[in-house]
């Protein structure tokens, strides 16, 4: 038998077909412990179930039938061509339950997805408090100029902590002109110890800027306060997430290419999280068409295609932290194998952004045989 399961937020929709493929039963399941004993009492022990991969939805019935049935996951793309050739006119749960276990009958293409769950969790939080990081950071410069525009010419406002502790404390120039070196040392190194052995040349030249300052006079505080305590709590956030992040990946098979340059703790765990084993992947053309980096091309006779594109038909995040990745290298790394690529593609005249995408396709590629080098005894 095949049951193929649509899955939604709190309930999902399944078709069981007999191995002749017709419909043995159809019905809808609630996500509880009742509702998946009504799944169970209408299979049977050698019944394959299958569900496409929609995020976190399919995750508690993928672990709750995994240790009885053999439990997949079908691959979307094919699906979609699948959907296409049965019914193009209509769509709901019922009919994406009935496709997906018709799919399932004919053998078609099955993927088991084999995640590292708590790095691609973090990895991905990782990411998005940097952004929110990012937008914080927007603000509070944006305030700055406003109430004390000089700090940010002779100071590197993003990451001074020493100055986001004395701003937080005392918000205005006309406040700190009138500090003692006493309070202003204390304010400095609130949230900085390192700072002590400075305090000599840092606290005249901010006393000197603060007396001297252009800043509005009497200009509100309370939002730039506020601003400031949220901008310190995601970046104490985001070095828990670290921390936490280079744990992951030391207890990894991979962690020994964090000693290998283009390698950080974040963007390996983004990998290793989204990826898993390496060798589910037979070779490097199935990983880079996995990170969606593969490229489409269009051919017919002696027509040759000249504008070939990336597909983007695969997994977003590791297609992003690929590029992010090339962009390094090629800022850092000016004499090595992936800069002397790229230059070569941009004296044949390609576009800077299509000469990163390629470079970061033959990142993938690195990447890939790296990976499969670290489970080689």
């Amino acid at each position: 038998m095949f049951c193929g399961i649509d899955v939604s937020k709190n309930k999902s929709q399944v078709c069981i077909l007999n191995d002749d493929r017709t419909i043995f039963k159809e019905f809808e399941i609630a996500h509880t412990k009742e509702g998946f004993d009504e799944l169970e009492h209408n299979i049977t022990y050698d019944t394959t179930i299958a569900m496409e991969t929609t995020g976190n939805y399919s995750k508690a019935i993928y672990d709750y039938f995994k240790t009885k049935y053999n439990v997949i996951y079908v691959d979307n793309a094919q699906m979609h061509t699948f959907a296409k050739l049965h019914f193009t006119h209509m769509k709901n749960d019922k009919i994406d339950a009935r496709l997906i276990s018709k799919y399932l009958s004919f053998g078609l293409k099955k993927i088991n997805p084999i995640k590292e769950d708590e790095m691609r969790d973090l990895a991905r939080l990782y990411y998005k408090t940097s952004s929110q990081l990012s937008k914080y950071k927007h603000m509070f410069k944006g305030q700055i100029n406003i109430i004390f525009p000089e700090l940010e010419t002779h100071f590197h406002l993003s990451k001074t902590k020493a100055i986001t502790g004395l701003l937080t404390r005392y918000p205005s120039p006309e406040i700190i002109a009138k500090l003692t070196d006493e309070e202003m040392q204390e304010a400095l190194t609130s949230k900085y110890k390192k700072l002590a052995f400075l305090q000599k040349k840092f606290i005249p030249k901010i006393r000197e800027l603060a007396q001297k300052s252009v800043g509005i006079k009497g200009y509100p505080t309370d939002c730039f306060v506020q601003t400031i305590k949220i901008l310190n709590f995601y970046e104490a956030t985001m070095e828990d997430i670290k921390s936490k992040i280079k744990v992951a990946v030391m207890s990894s098979p991979y962690s020994r290419l964090l000693n290998e340059f283009g390698y950080d703790d974040v963007s390996l765990a983004c990998i290793i999280g989204e990826v898993g084993d390496i060798r589910r992947f037979p070779n490097h053309k199935k990983f880079v068409s996995y990170c969606g980096l593969n490229v489409s091309e269009k051919q017919s006779g002696k027509n040759l295609s000249k504008n070939c594109y990336i597909t983007k038909r695969g997994d977003k995040i590791l297609r992003h932290t690929f590029y992010l990745l090339s962009l390094v290298q090629l800022s850092h790394n000016k004499e090595g194998h992936l800069a002397k690529f790229f230059n070569r593609l941009k004296e044949k005249g390609k576009h800077p952004k299509q000469c990163v995408t390629a470079t970061s396709r033959k990142y993938a590629v690195k990447c890939y045989y790296d990976m499969m080098k670290c489970h080689v005894n």
